[in-house]
C-alpha cells in the first residue's frame, strides 16, 4: 500500500505520518520579507532559532529550496514539493538498510559493556563480603635472618641441628580450623585459605577442589559464572598446608583483580614495598617473605624455563636445592632472602605475555 502526499509518495505508514509533521512545521514559518531572499533567510533564521528539526525528505527538500532561494532575484514562485523518483527512494531505503547492522552492532556492544559492569560490581561485592566475614588478617614483618648463599654450586645451608634428646610419643594434635573461615567453610567447604599482600589489592580467599585446578579459575564462591574466577590452590598440593610447596594460580585480569597486579613485582622497588605474603591456611596463619621474582612458561618441554609446576611434592633436599637455585638464577633481581632446607614455601603463578604461554611466578619461604 501507498501513501501519496503530494508531489511524493510513501510506502511506509510511519515516513507518511512524519512527512504530514514536517509540513505542519514548514507551514507554521512566518514568511516575513518583502523578497524570495529575504523570506528564505528569515525562515532560516527561524528554523534554527526554534530548532525546528525535519524528519523525511519532505523537510529536506525544502531546506534545499531554502539555500537556493536565499541566492536568487527572481519573484516568480517555485514548487517547493516534488515527487521522489524510484531511483531516490530506492537508494534513501538502501542508505537505511545498511545503517540496521551497525546499529545493531552498537546496541549489542553496548549491551555487552553495561552486563560486564554489572558482573564486576557483582564479583567484587561478593568479594568483599568474604573479607568482611572472613576479617582482614595482620601482616607481621619477618623475623627470621636470611641465611647466606655462597653460590649456585654450593650447598645450600640447613637449620642447625637440635640437641639430640631422648624421643617422646606425642598423640597429634586434631586439625581445628580457625574461627574467622567456620562460617564461610560451611558455606562451602572447597575452601582452602585466604591470601593477602599488604598494601595491594590482593585479599582474596583460595579455593581446592582435589581433581581440578580450572573450576574456581571461572566461578565464584557460591559457584556462580564469573569471568574474574578467585585464586585456586593447585590440586597436587596438600590443602592443610603440610606439603613442602604451595603453588597457588589466578587470572591476570586486566582491572587489576585477582592476580591482576602480581606483574608489578617485576620492579624491585614495588618488592621492597610488598616483602611479605601472607597466606593464611584453614587452620593456622603464615607469612612469607618473597626470595625470588622469574619467568617462566608451561606446556613446552623444548624449553630450559623453569618447571616450577613440578616442584610441589619436593620430598629430597637434592629436589628442593635444585627448585631454588633454579629460582634464585632466574629471578629478575636479588632480593637477599634465601631459603633453608627445611623451610616450606608459597609460588604464586599468573600468566604473562611476553612469551608463548608465559608465567610470572612470585616465591617465598615461610617466616618462622
Amino acid at each position: 500500500m501507498s501513501y501519496p502526499f503530494g508531489k511524493y509518495e510513501f510506502d511506509d505508514i510511519t515516513e507518511y505520518i512524519a512527512a504530514k509533521r514536517d509540513k505542519a512545521k514548514i507551514d507554521s514559518l512566518e514568511r516575513n520579507g518583502k523578497s524570495k531572499a529575504q523570506i528564505a533567510k528569515n525562515m532560516k533564521e527561524q528554523i534554527a532559532r526554534e530548532g525546528i528539526c525535519f524528519e523525511t525528505v519532505v523537510g529536506e527538500d525544502f531546506l534545499k529550496q531554502l539555500d537556493k532561494d536565499s541566492f536568487t532575484r527572481s519573484e516568480e514562485p517555485q514548487e517547493i514539493f516534488h515527487k521522489e523518483t524510484k531511483g531516490e527512494k530506492q537508494r534513501r531505503r538502501a542508505k537505511h538498510i545498511l545503517l540496521i547492522p551497525l546499529y545493531l552492532l552498537l546496541m549489542l556492544a553496548l549491551g555487552i559493556g553495561i552486563l560486564w559492569l554489572k558482573k564486576a560490581d557483582e564479583s567484587e561485592k561478593n568479594i568483599e563480603d568474604l573479607r568482611q566475614r572472613a576479617m582482614a588478617t595482620p601482616t607481621v614483618a619477618p623475623t627470621k635472618p636470611a641465611a647466606e648463599l655462597v653460590g649456585v654450586d654450593d650447598e645450600l645451608p640447613t637449620e642447625p641441628e637440635a640437641s639430640p634428646t631422648e624421643a617422646v610419643y606425642e598423640e597429634p594434635k586434631p586439625l581445628e580450623i580457625l574461627p574467622r573461615f567456620k562460617e564461610l567453610y560451611e558455606e562451602n567447604n572447597d575452601l582452602a585459605g585466604w591470601l593477602t599482600i599488604e598494601g595491594t589489592v590482593i585479599d582474596y580467599p583460595v579455593m581446592y577442589k582435589e581433581d581440578d585446578n580450572d573450576f574456581y579459575l571461572s566461578h565464584n564462591f557460591n559457584k556462580d559464572s564469573d569471568i574474574n574466577g578467585l585464586l585456586v590452590l593447585d590440586k597436587r598440593c596438600e590443602r592443610d598446608g603440610s606439603g613442602r610447596n604451595m603453588l597457588i594460580h589466578g587470572h591476570h585480569m586486566r582491572n587489576g583483580s585477582m592476580f591482576g597486579s602480581l606483574t608489578k613485582y617485576e620492579d624491585e622497588a614495588y618488592f621492597k614495598e610488598h616483602p611479605v605474603i601472607t597466606f593464611s591456611t584453614l587452620y593456622e596463619e603464615r607469612q612469607y617473605e618473597i626470595f625470588a621474582v622469574f619467568k617462566s612458561s608451561v606446556y613446552d618441554e623444548e624449553t630450559d624455563d623453569i618447571k616450577f609446576y613440578d616442584f610441589i611434592d619436593i620430598q629430597t633436599r637434592e629436589d628442593f636445592n635444585t627448585y631454588i637455585r633454579s629460582a634464585l638464577d632466574d629471578s629478575l633481581y636479588d632480593t637477599g632472602v634465601r631459603p633453608y632446607w627445611g623451610d616450606k614455601l608459597l609460588s604464586l603463578s599468573t600468566c604473562e605475555y611476553s612469551k608463548e604461554n608465559g608465567r610470572l611466578v612470585v616465591v617465598g619461604r615461610e617466616v618462622k
